[in-house]
């Protein structure tokens, strides 16, 4: 990607800069310590169901399995954004390359979308279960 000035000389850019929505350094770490607190309940919550599915005999039914895929989704999710966030937060790595923004916005959008999906095919199944039951 190159940005042009004044119609003859360009600059090749390699890299962003995330400017954060806090500018005092020492607000980022008290916004920092709900974020991280969120994300590990995030992750060790969808742990606990993937290994609840996994391990339990009687949740191996369809529904189960649509709300095993959510919770993979969601760790996904979680696992594409927030690291970086909280690396600006912590240790202020502003910096992200083009290469790497590309890849975390089509991350995004993919699992975004895989998880508007599954919710549609979770709310079909329980529309077939409950108006035209076997």
């Amino acid at each position: 990607m190159t940005a042009h000035l004044n119609e003859t000389t360009s600059i090749a850019v390699s890299d962003f800069l995330l400017n954060c929505f806090v500018r005092s350094t020492s607000w980022q770490h008290w916004l920092s310590l709900p974020l991280s607190l969120l994300f590990l309940l995030a992750m060790g919550a969808n742990g606990i169901l993937l290994i609840t599915i996994r391990l339990e005999a009687s949740l191996h039914e369809p529904m189960y399995y649509l709300l095993s895929l959510l919770s993979l989704l969601d760790i996904m999710l979680c696992l594409t954004v927030i690291p970086k966030v909280l690396a600006m937060l912590w240790f202020d790595l502003r910096s992200i390359s083009f290469s790497a923004c590309f890849l975390q916005m089509f991350i995004m959008n993919c699992f975004l979308a895989m998880e508007s999906c599954t919710f549609m095919v979770m709310a079909y199944d329980r529309y077939v279960a409950i108006c035209h039951p076997l």
